[in-house]
């Protein structure tokens, strides 16, 4: 088993990194989705594949981020007291933005329905969907890989037992059927064991991490090997993205989730734990910070309002779209990150405000050594 770094600062430039695919992605989606459509209605479907350049990237991004837990908490025993308290970590987090984006999004009267087709007697507040994922926002899945993560949280003890215990023959085995039915199988439109953005998909990513850390020697020739798995599984993603988009006119296409992303993520996360450990306070303390940008960039409230603003429309050269747009989402990262800082002070000023307040209808006198605040 390789000997894990807590913060080997690679590792966490890696998490960084992830972060900044996720967004992309994100921009090329939201922010240029509507565009590449007009674009595809008028017959110029090699602009729009232009547009679309960091589309496929995203689910790279997610998939090395989970890997990432995989590797640092893969390996040992997790309590379900631990356990829960990582899944409440993540919850309060998503939580406090759900309800802060909440309240700014009915201050400005922002649009409360963004799924006027959805029709469900069931539901009696179908009229404002925004609310109700605001409100419970793992129930009603407000954020998919914030409610998968957490789920994966949840389930920590039970996968590191079980896994942990296993050779390496079992757990490779465990990893190819995983691989295949939660990776494989919704490139095909089976989605029995997992969705191509679901709990299955993010188990095996954490599996993958975990595998690394328990059986793989990382020796300089394994970067080259990384490299190459990285670049040929980014090759055929474009490659058949571009297929899609240009010939088919289709720019709803899955080929950049799944095996093969997961595979280019494999690579790229690979690269990075295969580089000499380093340390920097300040990546490892941005780092720290980054699930914020997918909890802000992706609220309910603020996707419409953000990828707005920075789609560039009057722009006719798409070079300079993607370049602005990759130096936006920079920007964006770095506002979400004070913003992050911000809402750290509250929850430490909160928890101490609370044990005061414990102490006190104890009838006790506090003592700063008796909790970490």
């Amino acid at each position: 088993m390789q000997k894990v770094s807590i913060r080997n600062s690679n590792v966490e430039l890696l998490r960084i990194i992830s972060i900044v695919l996720i967004t992309l992605h994100h921009f090329s989606l939201w922010g240029q989705g509507e565009r590449s459509d007009l674009l595809l209605k008028g017959g110029k479907a090699i602009d729009a594949f232009k547009l679309l350049i960091y589309l496929p990237l995203g689910d790279i991004g997610v998939y090395a981020f989970v890997m990432i837990t995989g590797f640092y908490i893969g390996g040992g025993t997790q309590s379900l007291e631990k356990s829960r308290f990582r899944a409440f970590k993540i919850y309060s987090q998503a939580y406090f933005y759900s309800l802060l984006f909440l309240a700014i999004g009915l201050h400005y009267r922002w649009p409360l329905n963004n799924f006027h087709n959805i029709v469900d007697p069931l539901m009696p507040l179908n009229h404002a969907p925004n609310i109700l994922m605001s409100v419970m926002p793992i129930l009603f899945n407000h954020y998919w890989f914030i409610t998968a993560y957490i789920l994966l949280m949840l389930f920590l003890p039970i996968i590191n037992k079980g896994l942990g215990g296993l050779n390496k023959g079992e757990f490779k085995y465990v990893l190819a059927i995983m691989i295949v039915i939660c990776s494989i199988f919704p490139l095909l439109k089976n989605n029995v064991a997992s969705e191509s953005v679901g709990l299955g998909i993010v188990i095996t990513s954490y599996a993958i991490g975990m595998y690394i850390r328990k059986f793989v020697k990382l020796k300089p020739i394994l970067i080259l090997k990384a490299l190459i798995l990285l670049l040929v599984n980014l090759l055929i993603i474009y490659s058949v993205s571009f297929y899609d988009i240009v010939y088919l006119k289709f720019r709803y296409i899955n080929i950049f989730t799944g095996f093969f992303a997961l595979m280019a993520a494999v690579g790229l996360f690979v690269v990075f734990i295969s580089l000499k450990p380093r340390y920097s306070s300040s990546i490892n303390k941005l780092a720290g910070h980054m699930l914020a940008v997918y909890l802000i960039t992706e609220n309910i409230f603020v996707i419409k309002q953000l990828w707005k603003f920075v789609s560039f429309k009057n722009i006719a050269d798409y070079k300079l779209v993607n370049l602005y747009g990759f130096l936006s989402v920079l920007l964006i990262m770095l506002i979400c990150y004070a913003i992050d800082l911000v809402r750290e002070k509250i929850f430490v000023v909160s928890k101490y405000v609370f044990i005061r307040f414990k102490y006190y209808f104890r009838g006790e006198k506090y003592s700063p050594t008796d909790e970490k605040v």
